[in-house]
């Protein structure tokens, strides 16, 4: 998953959608299995290669996607051979469906607690570190190492062996990268990287994933690339939507993802989109590349304008409501402009030692008198 230019990488637009009916019929779906599998157990026939030299397979991955209900008019293309990513095969038109995931092929943090249960010693160890606003992102972690182990016998083999090796994430880094960044992206890119080794601490407690993969970092560094990059967040937990997470990040969207009344996944183009061309969704704030960088691992160049990096201002109900922001306070790409935002808010900042001209040009702002 990328941008555009190369078009690399979530303000998805997710829209509740029981007024919207898909166009697909949705035809009967096996349910994929959630038998937990134990590799000592088992003979493998086969593990996922995550060396960063083995090439995606996405030979097998449509056909596996339309056995399980999926349906698209979106093929997989390359620029690079690399980077794979979803584009219209011919000319479609805007309100178009162009994609179909049904609820049984996602994985999913509420699906993986169901099938292994409170993991609670795991839970202890991830609140003690990291609080839990972390534990969704644990449960879909553990999810995907337990299908790794299942090999070939993983009903999500071909979606897994579609998969990058290769990330450009925070997580992926190594503290020679951080010194390299600009402070603000190389924060992100350390938390990012802290979460990571948070995931694999508690790994530790999960007594059905074996010691040989818990002591694997390739592999469990692949797996939280594929979690931190390919995951979103619905409410309170993380999902990761086979197929629909072909779709590459642009800052002007061409495509938008609702959820119909069985929570399957219904795409739909917003605009006319021509042949070949990538189909896009918007993965997160494109004003913010720096925690873009440190989440997938590009820079949005498309993106319309950055945010304002004097952001160490402590929030008052005023500077917010003088637009403390990073949706606000922003510099234009296009002509070098700067939003009146910038200047508001620094003003205001900068009156703090006189109180009564910093109200007086506050409620000057507030009233349109500037």
């Amino acid at each position: 998953m990328k941008t555009n230019n190369m078009i690399s990488a979530h303000c998805f637009i997710f829209l509740a959608s029981s007024s919207i009916t898909a166009a697909f019929v949705s035809p009967p779906s096996n349910p994929i299995s959630t038998k937990i599998h134990h590799p000592l157990h088992q003979q493998l026939s086969s593990y996922i290669e995550v060396d960063e030299s083995a090439v995606r397979d996405t030979s097998s991955l449509t056909q596996w996607a339309e056995g399980y209900g999926a349906q698209t008019v979106a093929g997989i293309t390359s620029y690079d051979g690399v980077d794979l990513f979803a584009a219209a095969n011919e000319d479609i038109a805007a309100g178009s469906p162009i994609m179909y995931t049904p609820a049984n092929m996602f994985i999913s943090s509420y699906g993986a607690k169901e099938e292994f249960g409170t993991l609670e010693k795991a839970e202890k160890m991830i609140k003690e570190l990291a609080g839990e606003e972390q534990f969704p992102m644990f449960y879909v972690f553990v999810k995907l190492l337990c299908e790794y182990e299942k090999g070939t016998e993983s009903p999500w083999f071909p979606w897994l062996n579609s998969l990058p090796r290769v990330f450009d994430s925070g997580a992926a880094m190594t503290p020679t990268c951080y010194d390299c960044l600009p402070p603000l992206a190389a924060k992100y890119a350390m938390a990012e990287r802290v979460k990571y080794i948070n995931c694999k601490q508690a790994l530790k407690e999960v007594d059905f994933i074996s010691e040989d993969t818990k002591k694997n970092d390739a592999v469990t560094k692949w797996a939280y690339n594929v979690l931190g990059t390919r995951a979103f967040e619905v409410g309170e937990e993380m999902v990761i939507v086979p197929m629909a997470d072909m779709f590459n990040h642009g800052s002007i969207p061409n495509v938008e993802i609702h959820y119909d009344e069985e929570g399957s996944c219904n795409a739909y183009t917003t605009v006319d989109v021509p042949a070949g061309s990538p189909l896009l969704i918007c993965y997160a704030n494109p004003y913010n590349p720096s925690a873009l960088f440190a989440k997938y691992g590009f820079l949005d160049e498309n993106a319309p304008a950055t945010f304002c990096k004097i952001m160490d201002i402590i929030p008052s109900t005023e500077n917010r409501n003088l637009g403390l922001s990073f949706s606000r306070m922003l510099f234009y790409h296009e002509n070098g402009g700067i939003s009146e935002e910038v200047f508001d808010v620094l003003l205001f900042e900068h009156l703090s030692g006189e109180w009564q001209t910093q109200k007086d040009f506050y409620n000057a702002c507030m009233n349109g008198d500037v």
